[in-house]
């Protein structure tokens, strides 16, 4: 009896006071909430990437740099162009409504559906509307549209101006006959929308199509 009256007495003697275990629990119920709030060392460590806008991407390339001119020497220049515009549109309508200034007449064109672009554009081409199921099929004839149109210019316009739109979908055989157009028809222009880029740029057909310079 008296050995196990010591041990008792003992351990009573060695277990800490009920105040200091509820500190003891108390430090490791925040400790443990420290390290579920605080995000990994990884995490910590790492900076947020940012996207820097310059002012040319807020309110348009042409505005801050003008290069209206510089796209009025170049179409004259090289009388066909590779053009890029951004995803979001709108900006092509300020170089388009500076041709128009300068006397040029539109056709605007979109290169899914033409077909042949030579036969199209400078040759009498068939075209068979949709029958549907209960009609015959028909072949109907058109006029070559470059032709046509340039048949119908004015006395006071200045030329043709080719616009094509989706043209990143032809072939390079159909882009070189496009960048030789002007070579057969000395009053038209072209204008083909060949891709998008984060601003608004050209490049001279043939470059594009893979032909020599002139």
């Amino acid at each position: 009896m008296s050995c196990a009256a010591n041990s008792i007495a003992g351990g009573l003697r060695s277990a800490p006071p009920p105040s200091s275990q509820g500190s003891v629990v108390a430090a490791a119920i925040a400790s443990t909430r420290r390290r579920i709030s605080a995000p990994p060392p990884q995490l910590r460590r790492r900076r947020p990437a940012g996207v820097r806008c310059g002012i040319a991407e807020l309110i348009g390339g042409d505005l801050v740099r003008p290069d209206l001119g510089r796209w009025l020497a170049d179409v004259e220049e090289h009388k066909a162009l590779a053009f890029y515009t951004p995803h979001e549109g709108g900006y092509e309508g300020r170089y388009l409504t500076r041709l128009r200034y300068e006397g040029y007449r539109f056709l605007d064109v979109s290169a899914r559906g033409l077909g042949d672009p030579e036969t199209t554009l400078t040759k009498i081409h068939p075209v068979c509307p949709p029958h549907l199921g209960r009609q015959p099929i028909a072949r109907w004839y058109f006029p070559p549209e470059v032709d046509y149109r340039l048949s119908l210019l004015p006395p006071d316009a200045k030329g043709l101006v080719l616009w094509i739109i989706e043209a990143k979908v032809l072939s390079k055989a159909e882009l070189q006959f496009l960048a030789l157009l002007p070579t057969l028809r000395p009053k038209v222009r072209v204008i083909a929308e060949c891709g998008n880029w984060r601003k608004v740029e050209w490049k001279p057909l043939r470059e594009i199509a893979g032909l020599p310079p002139a």
